[in-house]
């Protein structure tokens, strides 16, 4: 089995042990577009995150601090933080062979389940396919509680999303100030920076 271990603290990140964990992200009546972006629906707050300045595909390193941001606040927002969950889409690594985990069978984005504390879920994919810690951020990540869901699309560049209660969206609003916009479940919202 494989191990992955995050150099500062210790923490591990490993494949989920089977994809049980994500059977509630499945539904007939989802379209897998909503569901890569948005997370699955019913929770009472949906919001938009933005990247930062510049936007991911300028700089990636602005998206993931804002990633780790979120994950560090919404891990305060769950009583399982110690145990949460990061879908990766398969083709995450390029070349690089996916490793061995449990398949998630969403359409169009077939995704690898790794767990770990809610915190460290940041770095789950170059965790996952480099071994260390790195400047990408998850797909899909949740805690064991299903108290929220962080969904970061592959291909967006501008925001990525999460739906949760009332109360971590003012924390995230506390913690991201500027950054976070309240949005309906599925609503229209940009991919890409706009170029003027």
């Amino acid at each position: 089995r494989l191990w992955l271990r995050q150099t500062e603290g210790m923490t591990e990140v490993r494949p989920a042990p089977n994809a049980d964990a994500a059977r509630w992200l499945l539904r007939a009546d989802v379209q897998w577009w909503d569901l890569v972006r948005y997370g699955p629906p019913g929770f009472e707050v949906y919001v938009r995150i933005a990247f930062g300045p510049g936007a991911q595909g300028v700089d990636p390193a602005a998206g993931d601090r804002a990633v780790r941001a979120a994950l560090a606040t919404l891990a305060t927002c769950t009583a399982t933080p110690s145990r949460g969950y990061a879908a990766i889409w398969e083709g995450w690594g390029g070349r690089r062979p996916a490793p061995e985990a449990p398949r998630v069978a969403i359409p169009h984005r077939e995704m690898l389940l790794f767990t770990g504390p809610v915190e460290v879920l940041g770095d789950a994919p170059a965790l996952a396919w480099y071994g260390s810690a790195g400047d990408h951020d998850p797909h899909l990540v949740w805690p064991e509680d299903q108290a929220w869901c962080l969904a970061c699309e592959v291909d967006e560049e501008v925001e990525f999303s999460v739906g949760c209660s009332l109360e971590a969206f003012q924390a995230l609003r506390k913690a991201l100030p500027g950054a976070v916009r309240r949005v309906r479940y599925g609503a229209p919202a940009p991919m890409y920076p706009d170029p003027a």
